[in-house]
């Protein structure tokens, strides 16, 4: 199980409001620092999973219903931030 906080500030890099459908894409800095995978029964770190500081991308698209949804996201845990 996962325990903590997970810190997200997501920012708007595009809009294609034109586009069919609309979509919107946006980028965040993921830090998971304080978030970790425990054992369930006693609450202990499993080892290997310290959390870090990553960029993270996805785009929203708008339906014809009007509600906005994340279609697609990538993490980039290879891009630190």
């Amino acid at each position: 199980m996962r325990t903590g906080t997970l810190k997200s500030d997501p920012t708007v890099t595009a809009v294609s409001l034109d586009a069919k459908p609309a979509t919107v894409e946006i980028q965040d800095c993921l830090d998971t620092t304080g978030y970790q995978l425990v054992y369930a029964k006693d609450k202990r770190v499993v080892p290997g999973s310290k959390g870090s500081r990553h960029l993270s991308t996805a785009t929203a698209t708008r339906y014809p219903d009007g509600r906005w949804l994340i279609n697609s996201g990538t993490a980039h845990r290879d891009q630190p931030c």
